[in-house]
């Protein structure tokens, strides 16, 4: 019998449970791609209040696209998206702006620099400069800095969990504290160590002494709003594991946490 490298799983089973793309055929994941390029592309091309390729630092990927409602001082949904931290662009997700927008939010899609060409420690704090530019420069563009809600799927997920644990005083004075104002982390990865010990750290290349300041499981949440942590119920055993245990967590030091489990939903849908 194998040997338990994390929690009861051996290596080959531990990794089954975090290769997400295993979990559905190559044609379906291509159509769903697809789908999405599509939605995203249009709405890109036809969206009447946008504001594309904002460099919010110096690194070519330091960019963020930012698309406005009809009106005015609108919240701001702030989304990074996923691959692991290592795969895809923002210009694949442009999609979620429209129903964002049709409800009324301005929505603010961040792209960041991926792994290995970076560390994840710099990845994350990349995606908090583009966090502190959307508070910084909201009366330029017009939404409401102080509804800041940070969100994110997948490795998203991870870095949306990760903005609600920044010290945002301690990064850069001026900032407030409560800068996020609330979180949608979606199907993260908040205790890093299983990906630590998977193929999947090929390109992360996390070391042990990495993974307790890279994980949102094991910081305090410095948010005072509410966080939903959501997950498709047709996941992997883990990711409704992880979600749990950081609700658990971030709930007994005070934070108004649930989950949110959607029944029929796998990793991609």
């Amino acid at each position: 019998m194998a040997e338990a490298v994390y929690r009861d799983y051996d290596s080959d089973a531990l990794y089954a449970q975090y290769n997400n793309r295993a979990q559905i055929s190559e044609a379906d994941l291509a159509a769903i791609k697809d789908d999405q390029n599509v939605r995203s592309a249009d709405y890109r091309a036809n969206a009447p209040r946008k504001h594309l390729d904002v460099q919010y630092g110096d690194h070519p990927r330091e960019r963020l696209d930012i698309f406005l409602p009809e009106a005015d001082n609108a919240p701001m949904f702030a989304f990074m998206h996923g691959g692991y931290w290592q795969w895809n662009d923002k210009e694949g997700f442009e999609f979620l702006a429209k129903e964002l927008n049709d409800h009324g939010a301005a929505f603010a899609n961040i792209e960041y620099s991926l792994c290995p060409s970076v560390t994840l420690a710099e990845l994350t704090n990349q995606c908090q400069r583009a966090l502190a530019h959307l508070w910084k420069e909201a009366a330029t563009y017009g939404y409401d800095r102080d509804r800041i809600v940070a969100s994110g799927h997948s490795a998203g997920g991870h870095l949306t969990a990760m903005m609600q644990a920044t010290d945002w005083p301690a990064l850069e004075d001026g900032l407030p504290a409560d800068l996020v104002a609330a979180g949608l982390p979606i199907s993260g990865i908040y205790d890093l160590e299983p990906i630590r010990l998977t193929p999947l750290n090929d390109a992360v290349r996390l070391q042990p002494g990495d993974v307790p300041g890279l994980s949102p499981m094991f910081l305090p949440p410095r948010t005072g709003g509410t966080s939903i942590i959501a997950f498709g119920g047709d996941e992997y055993d883990e990711f409704d594991r992880q979600a749990s245990d950081l609700a658990n967590t971030w709930a007994e030091q005070g934070v108004e946490t649930s989950t949110l489990n959607m029944p029929g939903r796998d990793h991609f849908t």
